[in-house]
């Protein structure tokens, strides 16, 4: 078979003769395996191509009828190498939309995280001791003063500044563990 040219193997190859394949792709992988590396620029879908195009050439063998053997795997390759792109191509335009859809923040992931940290805001306010919570509540929900929520709850102002001093302090380091989880 060493003597053999493309198309006398390419004829063994036809009637399944497996030694012939092998001599086949001894002979010509290394050419088209460059060819495939010269587009492609990746290693891996490199050999990734010529394995399929191989594969394709034994299932398909029976069908064929190649006059230039050399010529075929070459135009092979090339339109292999041309379907990997369109592959790709569709892959990260697709890709592409995603993310587009993921930095929107009217997208469902933005609702999500929204919806999450208003959830873990109320958890934590519910938490809270309840006269600490009145005070935050009427601070920021209402909007009181320090005088207004002493008035109201019939304590010193020193008491609500505290109280308000403290639950501010605990939320700055609620949103920083949120912030740290999320991103």
């Amino acid at each position: 078979m060493c003597n053999s040219s493309l198309e006398d193997l390419f004829l063994l190859v036809k009637e399944s003769n497996e030694d012939a394949f092998d001599e086949l792709y001894h002979r010509t992988w290394k050419k088209l395996y460059e060819i495939a590396l010269r587009r492609l620029q990746h290693e891996n879908i490199a050999k990734e191509v010529i394995q399929d195009l191989y594969i394709d050439l034994w299932e398909k063998r029976h069908r064929k009828t190649i006059q230039d053997v050399d010529h075929y795997l070459c135009q092979a390759v090339r339109f292999k190498v041309i379907d990997r792109f369109r592959k790709e191509k569709r892959y990260f335009e697709e890709l592409e939309t995603m993310v587009e859809e993921l930095s929107d923040g009217s997208t469902a992931d933005g609702n999500y995280i929204q919806t999450e940290l208003e959830s873990m805001l109320h958890n934590w306010i519910a938490r809270m001791p309840q006269k600490r919570r009145e005070i935050f509540l009427l601070r920021y929900n209402d909007d009181k003063t320090v005088k207004e929520i002493a008035k109201l709850l019939g304590l010193s102002t020193k008491t609500v500044q505290n109280q308000l001093l403290n639950t501010t302090n605990a939320l700055k380091l609620l949103i920083q563990k949120i912030l740290f989880m999320f991103f």
